[in-house]
């Protein structure tokens, strides 16, 4: 990765501190350049926790803002097929008995109990 790339990826990240989505922490290794012009490069800032994907316009000098919005308008068409792909994905199937009224009982009498200590709730075998 040359400076120039490295001096962008760190202008993008210092924009967009966290995902959206998941608000986990980006990394420079999140950043993917996708094109590179003299005025203008497109990248996408994808989060490796979640689907979630931003794409980036990043104008050098005096370059024409309607030109990065034309471009991040064609990327947005250009991926839309994915992300429909992604969101087509098939539900795995539940497996398992209903929720049922005793299953709620339970549950309440178990929360009107509980002191909050999740670490001694998991800490402990059964």
């Amino acid at each position: 990765m040359d400076t120039s790339e490295r001096q962008i990826k760190r202008i993008v990240l210092e924009r967009m501190d966290r995902c959206g989505v998941c608000h986990r922490t980006f990394g420079p290794d999140d950043v993917h350049v996708l094109s590179r012009k003299p005025e203008v490069w497109m990248m996408v800032v994808q989060c490796v926790d979640c689907p979630a994907r931003n794409f980036v316009a990043a104008l050098i000098g005096d370059s024409d803002p309607a030109e990065a919005r034309s471009a991040l308008r064609q990327l947005s068409i250009e991926h839309r097929s994915e992300i429909v792909e992604i969101a087509s994905d098939p539900v795995p199937e539940i497996t398992g008995a209903p929720v049922d009224v005793d299953d709620v009982i339970d549950m309440h009498k178990f929360l009107n109990q509980f002191d909050g200590n999740f670490k001694s709730l998991f800490g402990r075998t059964r």
